[in-house]
């Protein structure tokens, strides 16, 4: 069978619409922005999520009585220490409650923003969880670049090799232009 001109170039028309639509799609970035929100800190203080842009986040969900969290916590401290003045924020979010939050945090020496409330922690935790991802797990860590973008997610404790690869290519960017 042999197909009339007219409708022949149609046909090379729609293949070549489909494939640069797909070719457009692979190259097209795919990482999601940055769900806002505020929370309260360890003094009570309402803080916003946005206060950070221009940074590299981790975002960090756990709790006092998780065990992999309690693991974790000393390698975030560190990196906080030693990357910090490069462009990185780590901040936890305490899925659980306040007065066994901030005595661990003091017990600790952590030295990062620790956000806590333990019902509105888990919802946000659910708006930041990716997909593929299993839901409610703890602990479960999100990298946020300059770009306000989610890059990278970890379920499950992160160890510093990884945090390493998932932060240093962001910290290599440039901070976003702030205007006036």
């Amino acid at each position: 069978m042999q197909l009339k001109p007219y409708a022949r170039n149609l046909l090379i028309a729609l293949l070549i619409v489909l494939v640069s639509g797909g070719i457009y799609w692979s190259l097209a970035p795919h990482d999601p922005p940055r769900p806002d929100f505020t929370m309260p800190d360890l003094a009570g203080t309402q803080r916003s999520i946005s206060e950070f842009d221009g940074k590299v986040l981790v975002l960090n969900f756990w709790a006092t009585w998780c065990i992999p969290c309690r693991q974790e916590i000393p390698m975030l401290i560190e990196a906080q220490t030693q990357l910090g003045d490069k462009g990185l924020q780590i901040v936890g979010i305490a899925v659980d409650n306040p007065k066994p939050t901030a005595t661990f945090a003091d017990q600790y020496g952590i030295n990062y923003p620790v956000l806590v409330d333990l019902n509105k922690g888990a919802r946000i935790q659910d708006e930041y969880t990716q997909p593929g991802d299993p839901a409610a797990v703890l602990p479960y860590s999100v990298i946020v670049g300059r770009d306000g973008r989610i890059h990278a997610s970890v379920a499950g404790q992160l160890k510093r090799a990884q945090l390493d690869s998932l932060v240093q290519p962001l910290l290599q960017s440039q901070p976003a232009a702030t205007t006036p």
